[in-house]
């Protein structure tokens, strides 16, 4: 497809100079007739005037052609240095998540370090949701100026957003002494104290590989497990931090290449996300949600660099069936896979694309 675009406009510049060129030389013709009636044939001054003005004509075709051919030698030159670098990334992010299979902070063999992560953050999502999805939206908040700002990026979908975005918070750093700190102290600061305090509570008191909160008789025994480093929720944080950020620069990094258009660039993506999982997409999806991952769409006020809908990036995820926290409902412009109908602005998007 894009081969064909290029190769169409190319064509269609061709077919104007040739038109062009027929025009000229039927309108130099016509007018020496006019001038001279067929005498001209057989004159040697004005077959002579002919010729050098066919000459100029050729010299100026010559000439674009020349133009042409330095221009493509440019950008193939660039292409293959924009291709050696990308593919570079692409291999070095695939070397990630491949190193990612054979890891899993609960040492579950059974399943994939991927797959235990998403399994970890919707099981997070429950727990967050049973605690303030009965509360207004606003008292989970601290202050009142982060509720604003967060409302006028987020709208309706705030209470969905803030849940995904806790959850998923909570299962990268883990709520270990290190992550729990780093929870309280700096990424869920912006929320109520108390909210907090009973979320990561709740969280704390899962051990010893279950998803069940622990049992404990008295003061001592709650003191023991809160204390217990045998956290259900461990943390990703160290194994998938390299993983999101090289993933992010493969995309950005064709992003802002000036020289390619859009429908390239979109190929180029397509060739990294055909090397994505499913389970990936979806794990992509929430951290996109999170505030660690804003910076692929919701921070972005330019819709070129909105990058998740531009390139269609999750668009492989499985959609389930009026589901509360559904990626359809975050990403309204993306042409899913499993959806029935293509977005009703996505071809208006894509006119606006670079």
């Amino acid at each position: 497809m894009l081969m064909k675009l290029i190769f169409r406009n190319c064509k269609r510049i061709e077919y104007i100079i040739l038109g062009i060129t027929i025009l000229l030389l039927i309108y130099a013709a016509i007018t020496l007739i006019i001038q001279t009636g067929l005498s001209w044939l057989f004159d040697a001054d004005y077959l002579d005037k002919y010729g050098s003005f066919l000459g100029g004509i050729a010299a100026f075709i010559s000439i674009y052609y020349l133009y042409q051919t330095l221009k493509e030698q440019g950008r193939q030159f660039q292409i293959q240095n924009f291709e050696s670098k990308y593919f570079e990334l692409i291999k070095f992010n695939r070397e990630k998540a491949n190193s990612l299979l054979n890891k899993n902070p609960n040492q579950d063999l059974s399943i994939e370090f991927m797959e235990f992560f998403v399994k970890q953050i919707e099981e997070a999502i429950v727990i967050v949701d049973e605690i303030i999805s009965g509360a207004e939206i606003d008292t989970v908040y601290a202050d009142i100026n982060e509720f604003n700002k967060d409302q006028n990026k987020w709208k309706e979908l705030l209470k969905e957003r803030t849940i995904i975005n806790i959850s998923f918070l909570i299962v990268f750093f883990g709520v270990k002494k290190y992550g729990y700190n780093l929870l309280k102290n700096r990424y869920l600061k912006k929320y109520n104290e108390d909210v907090i305090n009973d979320i990561l509570k709740s969280f704390r008191l899962r051990i010893n590989g279950s998803n069940n909160i622990a049992i404990y008789h008295g003061p001592i025994e709650y003191s023991n497990i809160i204390n217990n480093d045998n956290k259900y929720y461990t943390g990703f944080q160290h194994e998938s931090g390299n993983y999101f950020r090289t993933l992010f620069q493969c995309v950005k990094y064709v992003n802002k290449q000036r020289f390619l258009h859009y429908m390239e660039k979109y190929e180029y993506i397509k060739i990294l996300r055909c090397q994505m999982s499913n389970t990936e997409e979806k794990l992509l999806f929430y951290d996109t949600i999170s505030d660690l991952g804003a910076e692929w769409e919701y921070n972005a006020n330019n819709i070129n660099d909105k990058l998740i809908t531009k390139y269609n990036f999750i668009k492989n995820i499985p959609l389930g069936e009026e589901d509360k926290y559904s990626p359809i409902k975050f990403y309204p412009n993306i042409n899913f896979e499993a959806s029935i109908t293509i977005p009703r602005e996505r071809s208006i998007l894509e006119a606006k694309y670079t």
